[in-house]
C-alpha cells in the first residue's frame, strides 16, 4: 500500500511538532523576539500565549493523511475547510482556488508544561486534488510559505492590539499582512485573526497570527498596510533549511 505521506512530508512533520514542543515552553516574546526592552517585548510576554505552530502537507487523499496521522498517535481534531491558504495556494502558482481542496486539521499533543494541546495545525493538499502538481509541494516544501507560529491574546481590546500590532512592526519587524473576522470561531462574538511577515532583513521566524476574541478590526482598520513590503518580504523569502518556523 502506497505511504500516505512522502519522506519529505514525514520530515517537516517531525520538524513542526518538535518546533511546538519547544514554542510552548518558550517565552512568547523570545519567539516575536522584538527590541528586548521595548514596549513590544513587554506586551508580547504580558499578553500572548502561543497557540500553535503550522505546516502545509501533501498527502495521497484526505482520507489517507488522516489515517495516517491517527496511527502514529497525533489525534487530528476534525478537518475543516481553509478558505484562505486555499486563496494564498492559488495565488501563488496560477491555479483555480475552486479546484484547491485544502482542509485543516489540528494535532493534539502532550507539552512539556503538561497540558494536551492542539499545538499543530497542519494544512491538508491532497494529491488528488484537480489542482495539485508536484511542483507545488517541491516549491512549498523547498520554502514553507504557510508555516507559522500563532499566539492567543487571553484579555483581547482593541486598544491592545492596535498597540501590539504597530510595537511588532516598529521593534521587530513583522509587516501586518491582513487578516479578519471568523463570526464561527473564539464564542458569541467570533474572533479576529491577523497575520504577519518579518521584513526579510530581521532574523527569526517568518510568519507569525494573533488571535483575539471578539470583532476587533475597528482597532487597527487605519493602520498603514504595508503591501509593497508585504510582496518584497515573500519575493525574497529564504528557504526552509535551518530556520525556524
Amino acid at each position: 500500500m502506497e505511504e500516505a505521506f512522502r519522506a519529505a512530508d514525514l520530515r517537516r512533520l517531525d520538524a513542526v511538532i518538535r518546533d511546538a514542543r519547544f514554542a510552548a515552553t518558550a517565552s512568547a516574546s523570545e519567539l516575536v523576539a522584538p527590541a528586548p526592552h521595548g514596549t513590544g517585548a513587554a506586551l508580547t510576554e504580558r499578553e500572548c500565549v502561543f497557540d500553535h505552530c503550522a505546516v502545509l502537507l501533501f498527502p495521497t487523499t484526505l482520507a489517507a493523511g488522516l489515517r495516517d496521522l491517527r496511527a502514529r498517535g497525533l489525534d487530528p481534531l476534525p478537518t475543516v475547510p481553509s478558505t484562505v491558504v486555499r486563496a494564498r495556494l492559488a495565488e501563488r502558482h496560477g491555479l483555480d482556488p475552486a479546484a484547491c481542496e485544502v482542509h485543516i486539521t489540528r494535532l493534539r499533543l502532550d507539552l512539556p508544561d503538561g497540558r494536551r494541546h492542539p499545538a499543530v495545525e497542519v494544512f491538508l493538499f491532497p494529491r488528488d486534488s484537480t489542482a495539485f502538481e508536484d511542483r507545488i509541494a517541491v516549491h512549498e516544501a523547498a520554502y514553507g510559505f504557510e508555516n507559522h507560529t500563532a499566539f492567543v491574546m487571553p484579555r483581547p481590546s482593541g486598544p491592545l492590539l492596535r498597540r501590539l500590532v504597530t510595537a511588532w512592526h516598529t521593534e521587530a519587524g513583522l509587516l501586518w499582512e491582513g487578516g479578519g473576522h471568523n463570526p464561527h470561531e473564539g464564542g458569541r462574538d467570533g474572533s479576529t485573526v491577523t497575520y504577519f511577515v518579518r521584513e526579510p532583513r530581521r532574523p527569526g521566524r517568518r510568519r507569525f497570527e494573533l488571535h483575539c476574541a471578539g470583532d476587533l478590526r475597528g482597532a487597527i482598520a487605519d493602520l498603514p498596510r504595508p503591501t509593497e513590503a508585504v510582496r518584497h518580504a515573500y519575493a525574497t523569502w529564504p528557504t526552509t533549511t535551518g530556520t525556524p518556523t
